[in-house]
């Protein structure tokens, strides 16, 4: 799941090559997204922050924190990364 979530941040990354502030955000975000364990190891508001930052709809980030500290689960992101696909 967290490989889904690289790859919206390498879409927004290209996406805003020429906003400078956004494209620092998203910069720090691909840093942060190398640690497989991150949703382990940071608080569930720097998670809603990040999900947020990657443009996941608000009304489904309750859903998709829990599925990423869910380690049994591994289906309920496919329809995030098909929706940031047609971008």
């Amino acid at each position: 799941m967290i490989e889904k979530l690289r790859k919206i941040n390498n879409k927004l990354i290209e996406i805003n090559r020429d906003n400078d502030a956004e494209l620092k955000k998203q910069k720090i975000i691909q840093k942060l997204l190398k640690e497989e364990n991150l949703f382990f190891k940071i608080s569930i508001e720097y998670a809603y922050a990040i999900l947020r930052d990657l443009q996941i709809p608000e009304s489904d980030i309750k859903i998709l924190y829990m599925e990423l500290i869910d380690a049994k689960n591994v289906n309920i992101y496919n329809k995030y990364s098909n929706q940031q696909e047609k971008m």
